[in-house]
């Protein structure tokens, strides 16, 4: 997928649907404190396995926070702004959690998922957010393509198949930025299913 990043500004945000900044007062051993924190959605990921191609799907998409902590540090990458990533989708819809994230499986790789196994639950952004995000596992083939995927909404997602004789130098590779929750994901599949890719 070729896609460009132009004209990048920052701006306020005062009216987001996605996120809202607040702030809790409180005492901890006779102190009063303050701290600032941000009301996340909760969320769902998933790892998929494609038997077929003997590869994990992953998605590949342009993050502006990534891009701006990246760009604020000085530090260079290869991509930036770019992660890899879980298909992924937040809990904004009013459905359950397996219901979420066969939908987003649908719109972001074009999988119709029968069936999933949840891994675990785990909460992101400790020290400002503390979401919820529900990650499943569902292994895929070809007779489950449905559609191309891509995302829905202006989303540009890169399909990504990751090879399983790859994983250990991706997970190693710094220049690919990926989040904890995927490579806690990888060792997982590992240990359930016996595979040294880590």
């Amino acid at each position: 997928m070729d896609t460009t990043i132009t004209d990048i500004k920052i701006l306020e945000c005062t009216d987001s649907k996605f996120v809202r900044p607040y702030r809790i007062s409180f005492t901890q051993d006779g102190m009063h404190r303050n701290w600032d924190c941000v009301h996340v959605h909760d969320s769902v990921s998933i790892l998929l396995y494609h038997e077929n191609k003997d590869a994990f799907l992953l998605v590949k998409q342009f993050r502006p926070p990534i891009w701006y902590n990246l760009s604020k540090s000085g530090e260079n990458y290869e991509e930036m702004g770019y992660t890899y990533e879980l298909c992924a989708g937040l809990m904004d819809k009013g459905l359950s959690e397996e219901q979420t994230i066969k939908e987003e499986a649908i719109e972001e790789v074009g999988f119709k998922l029968y069936s999933v196994e949840k891994i675990a639950v785990t909460h992101g952004a400790l020290g400002f957010g503390g979401n919820k995000q529900t990650m499943f596992y569902a292994a895929i083939n070809d007779d489950m393509k449905i559609g191309s995927g891509g995302g829905i909404d202006g989303e540009r997602i890169e399909l990504v198949y990751l090879k399983l004789e790859q994983v250990r130098e991706f997970m190693k590779n710094e220049q690919k930025i990926k989040s904890p929750g995927l490579l806690f994901a990888f060792m997982w599949w590992g240990n359930k299913f016996k595979r040294d890719i880590v």
